[in-house]
């Protein structure tokens, strides 16, 4: 399967990986403060297509959107039936491809957008690059934090899908800590995607089997360690049995804060956003990538992007928590907020296209009015004055609000104005004009005639 090949390029440590303030994301970025192109000028297009069962699927996408915002650059996120709605990927200048329809693959392929690779190897296609993080190394993570609670026994590693990209890798770290411990045996299970019930009834198997005999569980993805949870749950092992996950979650933290998880490992969900929007910058403008690491797959080498992984352990339980839920907090807050921009801009072009339909109504109607209509608008106005009139005077108001819009077209203010006006009309202009309108009235009145009479005589 995959082999990496170490490079030269030193991987510095990195602070908390979720934390937003502390680190400092200009640190993250080497100080590059790069200053919005002008605001006339088309944005770049930054394609996504994530996977929807990624449980950090919203702290991929804040790491890429807290860097988005800083650029002249539109992010488009893809939903799974994306890939049927014409051409998902028009104006995209590179697609970031995690999961999803497989089809926009083929689409990148034959517009020759580039790919770049987020955790997983697409298949059927050679990415331009992956970032993925530091896959043995969360193997190895995952067995220590067992051995310090299990030195005997047995273990049963739940792997998942031997496609997926660094099962080997994690496999080999996972062997490379539990062979130093003779007592203790290892049994693996595989499963797909698709049959998780397979993963299920392997487990169960297996506690019957060698009842008592099973002291820890390796689960490699989040979607294992709930099922793992589930079944130590109901067959009353949960506090007896020591589950380790691979894939850190706000969920899988609570696990562990309520004593039903041993530990897991950090896998920076964040960062892996940061470092793909960064990669995909990168190629969007013909810049050399950062690599510092390989992956040889079968469609040849990749360049990639190893991010680093530590371990969850109760030591550090709470300030690993309080970054996630924090960071989520904030991208769930961010998700608000422009789904509010959007409907609020959808809202927008309704109500201009519902006043364009009323003018054009009112136009018609206008048109189509006969001398019927006019003459109703004629009784409408008084025929004369009222005896006894020596003023009159006219009061014009007038109610002005003004709305102050953001980049986004998000209303952030407004102001209305009010402005009222009083003037004197003589009485004889009043009168002339109500007795030119009868003479019109009149006068329309015979030509209508005159019309209907010659239409007659035809």
């Amino acid at each position: 399967m995959s082999i990496r090949v170490r490079s030269l390029f030193v991987i510095f440590p990195l602070c908390l990986s979720l934390t937003i303030t502390g680190c400092g994301l200009q640190a993250l970025l080497g100080n590059k403060n790069k200053t919005s192109s002008t605001q006339g000028e088309t944005k770049a297009v930054i394609a996504v297509s994530l996977d929807e069962e990624d449980p950090n699927k919203l702290l991929i996408t804040k790491g890429i959107d807290d860097l988005a915002k800083k650029e002249n650059v539109q992010v488009k996120y893809l939903e799974q039936s994306a890939a049927g709605e014409g051409s998902p990927l028009k104006g995209a200048k590179v697609l970031i491809y995690q999961g999803g329809n497989p089809s926009l693959l083929k689409n990148a392929e034959t517009n020759k957008i580039p790919v770049l690779a987020l955790s997983q190897l697409p298949a059927g296609v050679k990415p331009v690059g992956i970032i993925t993080p530091d896959q043995e190394k969360v193997g190895e993570l995952m067995a220590q934090t067992l051995v310090g609670k299990v030195a005997e026994g047995q273990v049963v590693i739940l792997q998942g899908d031997p496609s997926d990209t660094g099962f080997q890798e994690r496999l080999a770290g996972n062997k490379a800590v539990l062979s130093k411990y003779p007592k203790l045996t290892v049994q693996t299970i595989v499963s797909s995607p698709d049959s998780e019930t397979v993963a299920k009834q392997g487990l169960v198997d297996s506690l019957q089997k060698n009842s008592g005999k099973v002291q820890g569980i390796l689960a490699y993805t989040e979607k294992l360690a709930v099922l793992a949870s589930a079944v130590l749950k109901e067959a009353q092992a949960d506090k007896k049995i020591s589950l380790v996950g691979g894939q850190a979650s706000v969920a899988s933290l609570e696990r562990i804060s309520s004593g039903a998880q041993a530990g897991d490992v950090d896998t920076s969900p964040y960062l892996q956003g940061v470092n793909a929007y960064q990669w995909a910058h990168k190629i969007m403008n013909k810049e050399s990538l950062d690599v510092n690491d390989s992956i040889t797959s079968e469609q040849g080498e990749i360049p990639a992007k190893i991010i680093q992984v530590k371990a969850v352990t109760p030591d550090n339980l709470a300030l690993i928590q309080k970054s996630y839920t924090k960071t989520l907090q904030s991208a769930e807050q961010d998700k608000k907020q422009t789904e509010q921009t959007d409907q609020a801009s959808k809202s927008k072009d309704q109500s201009k296209d519902q006043g364009q339909a009323e003018k054009t109504n009112q136009s018609g109607d206008k048109t189509g009015a006969s001398s019927e209509g006019q003459g109703q608008q004629q009784q409408d106005k008084p025929s004369s004055l009222p005896p006894g009139v020596k003023t009159v005077t006219e009061r014009i108001k007038t109610e002005t609000t003004r709305e102050y819009l953001d980049a986004q077209g998000k209303v952030i203010g407004t102001e209305k104005t009010t402005n009222e006006q009083v003037k004197t009309v003589p009485p004889e202009m009043l009168k002339q004009q109500s007795e030119q309108s009868k003479e019109d009235a009149t006068k329309d009145g015979g030509d209508q005639s005159a019309k209907n009479e010659g239409m007659g005589k035809k």
